[in-house]
């Protein structure tokens, strides 16, 4: 039964789409990965991703079959909004990650999204969270602060972070970032992938 790693935001803008598909070429070194885009706009399915070895997932009309998929890791980009399928999305997640950017409105933002993961905690009691600094630029006192908001959030802000970079953004169509020659970059999407995995007991 594969790992279902969600990744969610109703803010668009935030970099949900890049980061799951750097995530799935950092899995997919190593592990069977899936990739599903839940997103209407279909930013990730229109990609020629099968030549680089990505298998896109065509959503379900029952959530539930995900699991019964002979992968080991799926990774779900859903869209900028707070659609009817994302609870249930959620329900049959395993891991749901929370790009935000550092700023006072993307994280006030982020609410709706933390209070549907909770809802789906009730019915998935082992359900995991985590929320990541994506596209962060080097302005420290406002990433202080924003951490401070979050200090008390039911989703924890996880240790690794995403900064802005030319290099996440050619790599949609450059194989991912871990092809690229950005060193500081690939060790961002491997730390990042290596504590989802750690939550993920794998």
């Amino acid at each position: 039964m594969p790992k279902i790693v969600t990744l969610a935001h109703q803010k668009g803008g935030v970099g949900k789409s890049t980061l799951a598909l750097n995530l799935a070429y950092v899995f997919n070194s190593s592990l069977n990965v899936g990739l599903l885009d839940a997103d209407l706009q279909g930013s990730l399915s229109s990609l020629p991703l099968m030549a680089d070895g990505i298998n896109i997932i065509s959503l379900p009309k029952d959530m539930e079959e995900l699991r019964k998929l002979e992968f080991d890791v799926i990774i779900i980009d859903t869209p900028p909004y707070l659609s009817n399928n994302l609870p249930k999305l959620f329900n049959v997640s395993d891991f749901i990650l929370v790009p935000t950017k550092a700023g006072f409105l993307d994280v006030m933002a982020i609410q709706s999204t933390i209070a549907l993961i909770q809802q789906a905690k009730k019915a998935n009691s082992c359900l995991k969270a985590g929320i990541v600094f994506n596209m962060i630029q080097s302005r420290y006192s406002t990433v202080c602060q924003v951490k401070k908001m979050l200090k008390d959030s039911a989703v924890p802000l996880l240790t690794s972070f995403i900064s802005q970079r030319v290099s996440y953004v050619r790599s949609v169509i450059t194989s991912g970032i871990i092809n690229s020659n950005d060193q500081k970059a690939k060790e961002e999407i491997l730390a990042l992938a290596e504590e989802i995995l750690e939550k993920l007991g794998l």
